[in-house]
């Protein structure tokens, strides 16, 4: 479900894509020393965002190299800050939950291996963060409750997902707090609510649980499904907005404002392209 955080770097400048690079790989790396070399393979772009704003908003530093990429073969950019730390834990959690879900929904075995190699370096990453793990296992309990009921109600399950990213997103309580709660918040349920609409006719095609199968068939769907997501992340960017952060605020503008939207643009015009 995760995974629509990402930058537009088509409108970012040279300097900005090496810095998001930097960040990127820096939680790979991260990931590995952490967690052992295989769990770079579970990296996730969300999370770099996340790094990126407890850098910025924490001024916790930041340092920049270039090393050899053993995946590209080629010299990338590297960026070294703590912020990266709480983002491979944010990233390991979530992956782990991610394919528990999916050997829920589907007994995939690829997904029931990837929940056995997690499993361990879950399990000790929740002992150090129990306010965190506690709302992902709640989550989850209460996702699968409203996925049995086929609730129709798109905010359900969404609000859901809102508040567990708000959770598990928040490093720490501090005067902070009030501003990063609704920006987690939306990001959550933005997320859940994009996922939905990319994942529609394929839920639709195989009758996996979807919060806009009933009305999909409405004349002025696509306006809605529009507007509901607008709504949603403009109240997260009013939030956001409120932030006192300088370090890279460009870069984090443009995966808001751009990057989040382009899972949707893309399913959007592959839509109109069928119909046309």
């Amino acid at each position: 479900m995760f995974g629509y955080l990402t930058a537009y770097t088509d409108r970012l400048t040279q300097e900005e894509k090496d810095v998001y690079q930097g960040y990127y790989c820096g939680l790979c790396r991260t990931l590995a020393a952490k967690y052992g070399k295989k769990s770079s393979l579970v990296l996730a772009y969300d999370p770099v965002f996340l790094a990126l704003l407890y850098t910025s908003l924490y001024e916790s530093g930041e340092e920049f190299s270039r090393f050899r990429c053993f995946y590209k073969g080629t010299r990338v950019p590297l960026v070294q800050s703590e912020s990266l730390d709480y983002a491979a834990d944010v990233n390991l959690m979530l992956a782990f939950h991610n394919f528990r879900d999916k050997a829920y929904d589907s007994a995939s075995k690829k997904a029931a291996m990837a929940v056995r190699f997690l499993e361990k370096p879950y399990l000790e990453t929740a002992q150090r963060l129990p306010r965190q793990a506690a709302a992902l296992e709640n989550y989850m309990e209460a996702l699968h409750a409203c996925e049995r009921r086929a609730s129709d109600n798109p905010d359900e399950a969404a609000n859901l997902t809102g508040k567990m990213t708000e959770e598990v997103f928040l490093l720490r309580h501090d005067e902070f707090e009030k501003y990063l709660r609704p920006v987690f918040f939306g990001l959550g349920k933005y997320i859940y609510l994009t996922d939905a609409y990319c994942d529609l006719e394929k839920d639709l095609e195989t009758g996996e649980y979807n919060p806009y199968r009933s009305i999909s068939n409405r004349a002025d769907f696509e306006e809605m499904v529009l507007m509901h997501l607008e709504g949603v992340m403009g109240e997260c960017t009013r939030n956001f907005e409120k932030l006192p952060l300088f370090l890279h605020r460009e870069i984090m503008q443009n995966i808001l404002y751009a990057g989040a939207w382009l899972g949707y643009r893309k399913t959007l015009k592959e839509r109109k392209e069928k119909e046309s």
